[in-house]
């Protein structure tokens, strides 16, 4: 099954219909003399019994906020990658992340593991990383360093937290994790970065998230696809997952794949709108916050028939 719907991505990605930089070296440069565009933070948003609220900040940077715990996932608010300046600010401040309770890490790259980012968190959060970052960040003083493998879990003031597997390469710093979070409201999916694979069903049988949050870009050249997901590919691990509502990350800040960078959302908004999807699909700006509150019933997307509607967004 799974290996038939990588044989059907592969085929209905021959012709990508994006906008591509000729010259990734020359839109860097013209960044260096751009300052990045300003984003647009919401206030804080309290929460009841029940419900959940998700920031996204940019990247592949979000927080996730459970009435009893914050979640900074992968917190990078730096201006560059290598020569890539960041076309956006952060939607979070380093005041954003000052009740972060818990930190998750999906894997050592710079722009997922970012050190002088993670040195501006609380030193009282516990942080997770994939096996063998442990020391990569014990350095910088948080109260507990977890090291967790596929499977495995913790849990947190009342919020299950449980790695999955990704798909982002073989090598020591691609290796790592995506994460399930369960707690007083709908559960929550991340995925900091990966291509698509067969783990995404398996997660989806075993958990089904409401939210997922998935990376869609990074795609071009072609061959990018082995670790990162294209907007059509996204949409195939949705519905994988057995998800209410996909948030799409990853995309908008950093030129570092040769598609624009407002071509994985365009691309994704007109995808999920032919398939009578776009109402399961949350398009967030870098700093806006949304409340979810839990589901009143199941529901199982299937990208190739109607959508079931259920209360989730409030």
């Amino acid at each position: 099954m799974v290996t038939a719907r990588m044989t059907e991505l592969d085929r209905l990605h021959r012709t990508i219909p994006v906008k591509r930089y000729r010259s990734l070296l020359a839109h860097w440069l013209a960044g260096w003399f751009t300052r990045p565009a300003p984003a647009m933070r919401d206030e804080p948003v309290s929460l009841g019994a029940g419900q959940v609220a998700v920031t996204f900040g940019g990247h592949a940077t979000s927080l996730v906020r459970y009435p009893q715990l914050t979640i900074a996932i992968d917190p990078m608010l730096g201006s560059w990658i290598g020569g890539a300046r960041r076309a956006v600010e952060p939607g979070l401040t380093a005041d954003d992340l000052a009740e972060t309770g818990l930190v998750l890490i999906s894997h050592r790259h710079a722009d997922h593991l970012h050190l002088p980012t993670l040195a501006k968190l609380p030193k009282s959060a516990t942080i997770v990383v994939p096996t063998g970052a442990a020391s990569w960040v014990s350095r910088l003083g948080f109260a507990r360093t977890v090291e967790l493998t596929p499977g495995a879990d913790l849990e947190l003031r009342g919020v299950q937290v449980i790695a999955t597997a990704m798909s982002h390469g073989e090598g020591e710093l691609a290796a790592g994790l995506a994460y399930v979070m369960r707690g007083d409201g709908p559960s929550v999916f991340a995925c900091g970065d990966s291509g698509y694979f067969a783990g995404f069903a398996e997660i989806g049988a075993r958990y089904a998230p409401d939210v997922s949050l998935l990376p869609i870009g990074g795609f071009l050249p072609g061959s990018f696809r082995r670790r990162h997901m294209s907007p059509l590919d996204a949409l195939y691990a949705f519905e994988d997952l057995r998800s209410r509502l996909l948030v799409p990350i990853h995309h908008g800040a950093f030129a570092l794949s040769y598609e624009r960078l407002g071509e994985p959302i365009r691309w994704l908004t007109e995808l999920a709108t032919a398939r009578g999807l776009r109402e399961h699909v949350l398009v967030m700006a870098p700093g806006q916050t949304e409340r979810f509150v839990a589901p009143t019933h199941e529901v199982w997307v299937d990208i190739a028939s109607a959508p079931v509607t259920t209360p989730l967004q409030q």
